[in-house]
C-alpha cells in the first residue's frame, strides 16, 4: 500500500517539475503595419531564448496585435484590453508612431509590464505615477541632450549653427543643452528650422559661409540635406557637420563621397555603442556581420536601433521573469484580468510590478544577452545608462566614446590626414563600356567597387601606369555632350569637364571638332567605324513535303493522270498493232497462238520508268508504238529537268531580309525604319557631311514618325531585337559587336563607313593629359588594350550559330530533305507489304500440295528464306513434271493428232498462259536451222512438248 503511495506521489511530483519546465508565457506586442522588420525580429529573438526543447524552463507566445497609422487611442485600448483577457506576461510597444499613451494607463491599472523601444516624448511631473510600469530602452531625450552639448564642447567649437526639423516635437528637449548655449552666446550660435516640405537651398543659403553646424534630422532627409548643402559650398574640405541622429550608419553616406568629389566635408555622428561581443545570429551595424571578431558583408537589411532595442528588452523580460520564477516558483503565473478590474480583490497583479521592479534594477553592464551596453533605468523606467559612440560616417571609423559620467574617452585612431587629389571621372552607364555590378550592389559595395566594364578596367590600368586615385561620377543625364544651340551649354560628360565638376570623362565617347571646340583628347584606344544593326531573321523550316514545291498540286495531278492514261492507251495501241504480237517460241515457225507483250502492269512500268531515267528491257516494235513512246520520252525529259532547275530554289534557305546590304540601300526604300542616337557623334556624322547618301538618310530619319532616333544605344538594341526586321540602327561598331556577341537574333549590315576614334576627355591645360597619352600608348604596346577588349567583347558562353556567307552555296539538311526520305520508307513499307501478302498466299499453297498445315509449312519457308547462301530452290511442281516424262511420247502424239490442223488458229488478246492450255498440235520434224541431229531434234521436241504440257 505504501509502495503505491509512494509510486503515485513520485508520479505526480514528475507531472508537476515537467508542468513547471514547460510553462508557456503569454507576451503581447503592437506592431504598425510598415513594421514588418520589427515583427520578424520580435518573433526571431523570442525563438532564441526559447532555445531547444530539451533546455526550456519556460516558453514565450508571441500574441501580436497589428495597427494602421490611422488608429486612434479607441483601437488601441481594445486591442491592448484583449492582450490582457488573454493573460500576458508583458506588453511590448506600440513605438512612437502612436500619438496616445493608453497602453501604458491600461497597464499601470492592471500590473502588466509594458516595455517601450523607442524615442518617448519626456514625462511631465503629473504623468510619472500613471507609468510606472512603463519601462523605455530608448535612451533619455534629457540625457541625449548633456551627451550632444559635451561633445560639442569636445570639439572645441565655439561658434556654430543648429539645424533641426521644426515639425519634431522631440528635438527641443533632445538638443536644449545646446540651445541653452545660444541663449548665453547670441552671436556664436544660430538657430535654424527647416520642414520638409520646403526648399532646403533657402535655408542653407541664410547659413552661407558657416564652417560648423550641428544637424538634427531623420535618416531619410539627411542626404537630400547634404546634397543641397553642396550649391553653398557647405561641404567643402575644411567645412564640419554634427549629425546628432543615433541611426546615421544607415544613411549610406558613403555615397555621397563617391558621387561628389567636392564633399570633402568633415562629418561627426554618434551611435549607441554596441556589445562587442554580439550573439551569432545578430549583425553590427549597417550591412556587416560580426561573429568571432571576423567583420563580413552581408545582403540582408541593416539593422536599426529600434531592432537592437527590441531585442534587448526581449531578453531584459527573460533575464527578470528567470529571476522571478526563481524566488517564486508557485506565484509565476498570470491571472485573467478585465481592463476595469484587476484579479480578485480588485487590485492590480502584483508578480507584474516585482518584475517591472526587477527590469529597473537590472545592470545590463559586460552582459553578452545585450546588445546594447550598460543598460540600466531609473525610478521612472527612463533609461539612465547607456554608452554613445562617436565615429566618421564615411570612413566608418570609432573616433571616442561617451559615457553617462560626462567623460569621452579617445579611441587609438590617428588624426584625419589631408587627402590626396582623387580624380574624378565622368562616365555613363552603358555596356560593355561601363555598368553596375549587381553582385557588388547586392553586397552594398560603394564606390568603385560597385562599377565594372571596359573603361573601368582601362582607367585602372593607367592609373596603375601613371599613379593617381579616382573616383567615378556617372552623369545624371546620361548623356555624351552635347551643345545647347541656345544657351551654349554642354550637357553629359562634356558639361561635367567643361563645368569643372569632372577631371576626366571615358566611355565610347567619340572625338568630334565640336568636342574639341570645348575639351582636349588624349591619344584614341580605340579605333572604330559606324556600321548597320539589323535583326537576324530565324530561318524557317521547311515543310516535309518540300520536295514536291517544284511543282503546284495541279501540275502533280497532271502527271498522274498523264502516267496512268499513258499507259493504258499504249495497251490499246500495242493490242491494236501487229507488229507487236510474237511468236513466243522462235524455234517453232508454226507457232499455234501468238502473244503480245505489253500488258498494264509493263506499260505501267515504262511510263514510270521513262520518267525516273532508268532502263527497261522491254521496247516497242511497231511504229505506231514507238512514235507515243518517244512522245512520251519528250515529255518525261521536259518533266524532269524541270522539277531538277526548280528543287535547288525551294529547299535552299532563302537569304537574309531583302536587299538591304549598305546604307544606300537602306536610304533607297522606306519600308524599313532605321535610326541612331541623338545628338551622338554618329548624328552628327550625317547632318553635317555633304555627302548625298548620308544626308538623304538624315532627311529620312528626321521626317519618320515616330521619331527613330534614341537616347542611348540599349534603346537602339532593344527597338531593333523587338521590331523583327522593321527598324535597323547605325552605331559604332565596337558595340554593335558586343551586342551581337550577346544577341543571337542580331546581326550586322554592309561595311564600315565614317571612321571614328575613342579617347578620353580633359579641360583644357590640363598637365595630366600627356602622363594619361603616354600610359594608353604603353598599354597598347604591350598589348593590354587588346586583352582588355576581348575580356568584355568576346562571351565565354556564346552558342551563336555563325552567321552563313551570302554569296556561298548552303549546304541542304536532313530537314529540307526529309519529305524524300519518308516517301522512300512508305514505298519500301508498301512493298514489303505486298512480298508479305503473297509470301503468306504462297505458303498456304505449299501446304495444300504438301498436305501441311499453314504453321509447319511457314516455318518451312521461312527457314528456307532465311538461309540467304542457297540460291537454288527446288520447283514445287517437280512430281507433276516427273510424272508427265513418265508418259511415252507416242501416247502424246497420238493425243495431239485427235486435235486437227485447221483447228489451231491464232486467237488475238490470249495471253500465253492461256494458249499453253489449248491442246496441243501433233509431232512434227524440226527444221534443220533449230537442230543439229534427228534424234537430237525428236528430244528437244519432246522437251518442248513436256514444257507446253
Amino acid at each position: 500500500m505504501r509502495q503505491g503511495i509512494a509510486f503515485i506521489w513520485c508520479v505526480w511530483s514528475a507531472f508537476l517539475v515537467h508542468s513547471s519546465l514547460q510553462q508557456q508565457i503569454n507576451i503581447g506586442a503592437f506592431f504598425y503595419d510598415n513594421e514588418i522588420e520589427l515583427e520578424k525580429e520580435f518573433t526571431d529573438v523570442i525563438n532564441a531564448i526559447n532555445g531547444p526543447e530539451a533546455e526550456q524552463t519556460f516558453t514565450l507566445n508571441p500574441l501580436i496585435k497589428r495597427l494602421r497609422p490611422e488608429d486612434g487611442s479607441l483601437i488601441l485600448m481594445g486591442h491592448a484590453c484583449d492582450l490582457i483577457d488573454n493573460g500576458v506576461a508583458a506588453i511590448f510597444g506600440p513605438s512612437s508612431k502612436a500619438a496616445s499613451d493608453i497602453v501604458a494607463l491600461i497597464s499601470n491599472n492592471t500590473g502588466i509590464p509594458h516595455i517601450e523601444f523607442d524615442a518617448a516624448d519626456e514625462e511631465q511631473l503629473a504623468e510619472k505615477p500613471n507609468h510606472q510600469m512603463t519601462l523605455n530602452l530608448y535612451p533619455s531625450q534629457l540625457i541625449l541632450s548633456k551627451a550632444y552639448a559635451d561633445i560639442v564642447q569636445n570639439l572645441g567649437w565655439r561658434k556654430f549653427t543648429v539645424v533641426y526639423d521644426a515639425e519634431d516635437p522631440k528635438a527641443s528637449a533632445r538638443l536644449q543643452d545646446i540651445l541653452q548655449l545660444r541663449e548665453l552666446h547670441n552671436d556664436v550660435v544660430r538657430v535654424r528650422k527647416y520642414t520638409k516640405d520646403e526648399d532646403f537651398r533657402v535655408m542653407w543659403k541664410s547659413i552661407l559661409g558657416e564652417r560648423r553646424i550641428v544637424l538634427d534630422c531623420s535618416s531619410d532627409m539627411l542626404v537630400d540635406l547634404l546634397n543641397t548643402s553642396s550649391e553653398f559650398n557647405l561641404t567643402q574640405q575644411y567645412n564640419n557637420i554634427f549629425l546628432t541622429n543615433l541611426e546615421t550608419y544607415n544613411d549610406n553616406l558613403q555615397d555621397l563621397t563617391a558621387d561628389n568629389e567636392t564633399f570633402a566635408v568633415n562629418i561627426t555622428a554618434t551611435r549607441l555603442l554596441l556589445n562587442p561581443d554580439p550573439q551569432a545570429y545578430m549583425q553590427q551595424y549597417g550591412y556587416v556581420t560580426q561573429e568571432d571578431n571576423v567583420v563580413s558583408e552581408s545582403t540582408e537589411t541593416s539593422r536599426t536601433l529600434m531592432l537592437d532595442l527590441l531585442h534587448d528588452s526581449l531578453h531584459l523580460f527573460a533575464q527578470a521573469w528567470r529571476n522571478a520564477t526563481y524566488f517564486y516558483p508557485d506565484r509565476m503565473s498570470v491571472p485573467r484580468m478585465s481592463c476595469d478590474f484587476g484579479p480578485t480583490g480588485g487590485r492590480p497583479w502584483l508578480m507584474g510590478r516585482y518584475l517591472a521592479r526587477l527590469m529597473k534594477g537590472t545592470s545590463g553592464v559586460n552582459s553578452a544577452s545585450f546588445r546594447t551596453s550598460n543598460l540600466q533605468f531609473d525610478e521612472d523606467g527612463q533609461r539612465i545608462n547607456f554608452n554613445i559612440e562617436i565615429y566618421d560616417p564615411v570612413d566608418n571609423i570609432g573616433i571616442a566614446i561617451w559615457d553617462t559620467r560626462g567623460q569621452i574617452t579617445q579611441l587609438n585612431v590617428k588624426d584625419k590626414v589631408q587627402k590626396k587629389i582623387v580624380y574624378r571621372v565622368a562616365t555613363r552607364i552603358g555596356p560593355p563600356y561601363f555598368t553596375v555590378n549587381d553582385t557588388a550592389a547586392a553586397l552594398n559595395l560603394t564606390g568603385n567597387a560597385i562599377y565594372q566594364g571596359y573603361a573601368v578596367d582601362l582607367i585602372k590600368a593607367i592609373s596603375e601606369e601613371v599613379g593617381f586615385e579616382y573616383v567615378f561620377v556617372p552623369v545624371a543625364d546620361q548623356q555624351y555632350g552635347k551643345q545647347d544651340k541656345i544657351t551654349k551649354q554642354w550637357n553629359g560628360i562634356i558639361g561635367e569637364i567643361v563645368n569643372n565638376d569632372a577631371h576626366m570623362g571615358i566611355c565610347d565617347l567619340t572625338i568630334t571638332q565640336a568636342r574639341r571646340t570645348a575639351v582636349d583628347f588624349t591619344v584614341p584606344f580605340m579605333q572604330l567605324g559606324v556600321s548597320i544593326l539589323a535583326y537576324k531573321s530565324p530561318p524557317k523550316e521547311n515543310e516535309w513535303q518540300a520536295y514536291l514545291k517544284p511543282f503546284g498540286g495541279e501540275v502533280w495531278i497532271w502527271i498522274l493522270i498523264s502516267v496512268f492514261a499513258m499507259s493504258f492507251l499504249k495497251v490499246i495501241i500495242a493490242r491494236i498493232a501487229k507488229a507487236e504480237w510474237e511468236n513466243p517460241h522462235p524455234c517453232n515457225r508454226d507457232p499455234d497462238a501468238l502473244e503480245n507483250q505489253w500488258h498494264l502492269h509493263n506499260t505501267f512500268w515504262l511510263t514510270v520508268a521513262s520518267i525516273m531515267t532508268a532502263g527497261c528491257d522491254i521496247l516497242p516494235r511497231s511504229p505506231q508504238v514507238r512514235l507515243s513512246e518517244a512522245t512520251w520520252w519528250i515529255f518525261a525529259i521536259i518533266i524532269a529537268n524541270s522539277y531538277t532547275a526548280n528543287l535547288a530554289a525551294f529547299l535552299t534557305n532563302s537569304k537574309m531580309e531583302g536587299s538591304i546590304t549598305s546604307l544606300k540601300d537602306l536610304s533607297a526604300q522606306t519600308k524599313v525604319k532605321f535610326g541612331t542616337i541623338n545628338g551622338g557623334s554618329t548624328y552628327n556624322l550625317l547632318a553635317e557631311s555633304n555627302e548625298t547618301v548620308y544626308r538623304l538618310a538624315f532627311n529620312l530619319m528626321n521626317k519618320a514618325d515616330p521619331s527613330p532616333y534614341t537616347k542611348d544605344n540599349l534603346e537602339g538594341v532593344d527597338r531593333v531585337a523587338t521590331s523583327y526586321g522593321d527598324y535597323m540602327f547605325l552605331m559604332e561598331t565596337t558595340t554593335l559587336e558586343y551586342h551581337r556577341e550577346k544577341n543571337c537574333k542580331l546581326r550586322s549590315v554592309g561595311e564600315k563607313f565614317g571612321e571614328k576614334h575613342y579617347a578620353i576627355a580633359v579641360p583644357f591645360g590640363a598637365d595630366y593629359r600627356s602622363n594619361l597619352s603616354v600610359a594608353i600608348l604603353r598599354l597598347s604596346e604591350r598589348g593590354e588594350l587588346f586583352n582588355i577588349k576581348q575580356r568584355w567583347w568576346k562571351q565565354k558562353n556564346n552558342t551563336c550559330v555563325e552567321e552563313a556567307d551570302p554569296n556561298a552555296t548552303p549546304d541542304m539538311t536532313f530537314s529540307e530533305l526529309r519529305g524524300i526520305f519518308y516517301t522512300l520508307y512508305i514505298g519500301i513499307l508498301i512493298a514489303f507489304i505486298i512480298g508479305i501478302i503473297e509470301f503468306l498466299v504462297y505458303v498456304q499453297q505449299v501446304a495444300l500440295e504438301e498436305r501441311l498445315d499453314f504453321k509447319q509449312a511457314f516455318i518451312k519457308e521461312i527457314i528456307f528464306v532465311l538461309r540467304i547462301w542457297n540460291n537454288k530452290k527446288p520447283s514445287s511442281g517437280s512430281t507433276t513434271a516427273s510424272s508427265l516424262r513418265s508418259t511415252p511420247v507416242h501416247s502424246i502424239g497420238k493425243s495431239m493428232e485427235r486435235t486437227p490442223k485447221s483447228a489451231r488458229r491464232i486467237v488475238l488478246g490470249r495471253s500465253s498462259e492461256e494458249m499453253r492450255e489449248l491442246p496441243l498440235p501433233p509431232a512434227t520434224r524440226p527444221s534443220p536451222s533449230c537442230s543439229g541431229s534427228g534424234e537430237r531434234g525428236s528430244e528437244r521436241e519432246g522437251e518442248e512438248e513436256e514444257a507446253r504440257v
